[in-house]
């Protein structure tokens, strides 16, 4: 059966899975989650293949590093949004807006691969899916023309406010929990962000023949 209230918003939705409405939309432009569109443009989800969704994924749903990923894509839209501000940086003014737009959803890609290897750091997959975004990075920004310390910059601007992100919860955080473990949490992320600088530089070598 399906009528009007078996369909909810965007931001329902991302109330129902628990993660921000960026996620969300990210899922649903890379055919990940089921939607339709409304006459006016609007994305509509079924409360069905929530559900499921969340059935899939229980087991292996980790609410800390959604917690630390949607603080960091919190940020991002932000500083992303201050186009002002970017436009005075000469890597990003370097960048056309295809490229912008490029780079925010690699930056979205790059989110989703940090929560599955902040729930399973043992695993080598996400390392390694971290390199892989690298070398996507570095093919793209260098594709638009942008020199290797380009590059760099624009590297560490994100980088930091993901660490940044990290930092912040563990300073504000209300719940008890020790400070060590907070203390892996930001060695994973580092690990994480460090496999992306090295499959962005490697990039760069090629063409030096390092």
């Amino acid at each position: 059966m399906s009528n009007s209230s078996e369909w909810v918003s965007l931001g329902e939705a991302a109330e129902i899975i628990g993660v921000h409405p960026a996620t969300i939309r990210n899922w649903a432009e890379r055919g990940e989650l089921p939607c339709r569109r409304t006459p006016g443009g609007h994305r509509r989800f079924r409360r069905a293949d929530l559900e499921q969704w969340l059935e899939t994924h229980r087991a292996a749903r980790p609410t800390e590093a959604l917690v630390v990923v949607q603080n960091a894509l919190g940020r991002t839209r932000l500083e992303v949004g201050n186009r002002e501000k970017l436009a005075n940086l000469d890597w990003y003014a370097r960048l056309d807006e295809e490229g912008r737009e490029m780079m925010r959803q690699q930056g979205l890609n790059m989110m989703d691969a940090l929560i599955k290897y902040l729930a399973h750091p043992e695993s080598p997959e996400g390392l390694r899916a971290s390199f892989e975004i690298g070398t996507a990075y570095g093919m793209f920004l260098k594709g638009q023309g942008l020199t290797l310390s380009q590059a760099l910059q624009g590297y560490y601007y994100f980088a930091d406010i993901l660490l940044d992100a990290v930092i912040q919860l563990a300073e504000a955080s209300s719940s008890g929990r020790a400070s060590a473990n907070w203390g892996d949490t930001l060695r994973q992320v580092h690990a994480f962000t460090r496999e992306t600088l090295v499959g962005m530089v490697k990039v760069y070598e090629r063409d030096l023949g390092l």
